[in-house]
């Protein structure tokens, strides 16, 4: 799923430097390391690879030479792997409610059917657009006092996902995705403006199966005096196998996202997941957040599904 970016301090974006941080070295230790073993997310880089350069959105890639299904759900984080060209991928929840408490407010939020429609371009590059589905949000004050309500249809975000290395195999992958938040639901729902900011996921595929994601992103966010705000995002992610049950994944995540916007707390939480793949094509997840920070959301659960044509 894709994350939620909520500004704050600026001088408490210590953690999420020192995540950044952590992540960097790892990455860099890693991808120093000759001859990693295959991951369930790819095999090792293969010199004999058919050529897929030549395909594009009106020549689409074969299906026996489509890479492995990669969503970028369930969690926060962002598969690094872009949809081959010519095919179309679509990802949404079929469910997912927050319950949050903080400074006396408790707000209880619902959504549902918010297609992520992925379109393959070139074998590297990918346009997304994300439909925020029907969205319901409920705010009221611990004695029961109406704070704020709405319900609609969320915002658009446009995106282009560019692979950099990594795509069909190989130990480590990168991409960056440039993205805008274009406003198109009622108060309440959307602060009404247009945002957006760049993403970079970092692949890093290890022995015994296991897949770690190095994230971070930059966005420009809109605060109360309509300044535009930095907030930077940052989470590690790892990934395995379920034993004894094919085609199932489980998959922890560490995620900050901290800002500028004095007026706003960061966020840390604690996210699970797990993913069953019903077929070649079709992976149905459920996951699971938590908050480790008053700020944060307490608990967030989510039902989803993907599919690729």
């Amino acid at each position: 799923m894709a994350p939620v970016v909520i500004s704050g301090h600026l001088a408490s974006w210590r953690p999420a430097a020192k995540w950044a941080g952590l992540a960097a070295a790892l990455a860099i230790g890693v991808a120093a390391l000759p001859g990693l073993a295959r991951a369930d997310d790819a095999a090792p880089a293969n010199p004999n690879a058919p050529d897929k350069s030549g395909y594009t959105l009106l020549n689409p890639t074969p299906d026996d030479q489509m890479r492995k299904f990669a969503p970028d759900r369930p969690t926060k984080g962002f598969s690094v792997r872009t949809v081959d060209a010519g095919h179309v991928e679509v990802e949404m929840d079929t469910f997912n409610e927050t319950y949050t408490r903080y400074l006396g407010v408790i707000t209880r939020s619902i959504q549902t059917f918010d297609p992520n429609v992925r379109i393959g371009l070139t074998n590297s590059t990918e346009f997304e657009i994300q439909f925020n589905g029907w969205q319901s949000s409920h705010s009221e004050s611990q004695s029961g006092a109406l704070i704020a309500q709405g319900a609609g249809f969320g915002d658009v975000v446009l995106r282009t996902k560019m692979n950099l290395f990594g795509n069909d195999d190989g130990p480590v992958g990168l991409a960056i995705i440039p993205f805008i938040k274009v406003p198109s639901s009622a108060p309440v729902i959307s602060n009404g403006a247009v945002e957006g900011g760049l993403i970079v996921p970092l692949a890093l595929r290890l022995p015994q199966d296991y897949l770690v994601t190095l994230m971070t992103e930059v966005d420009a966010l809109k605060d109360d005096l309509n300044h535009r705000e930095a907030n930077f995002v940052n989470l590690v992610g790892v990934s395995h196998p379920l034993p004894g049950i094919e085609g199932a994944n489980a998959m922890v995540e560490l995620f900050s996202s901290v800002g500028a916007d004095r007026a706003t707390s960061p966020i840390y939480t604690l996210d699970l997941g797990m993913n069953f793949r019903l077929d070649k094509h079709t992976i149905f997840d459920v996951g699971l957040n938590l908050g480790l920070n008053n700020a944060a959301p307490k608990v967030q659960v989510y039902t989803g599904i993907s599919a690729r044509f």
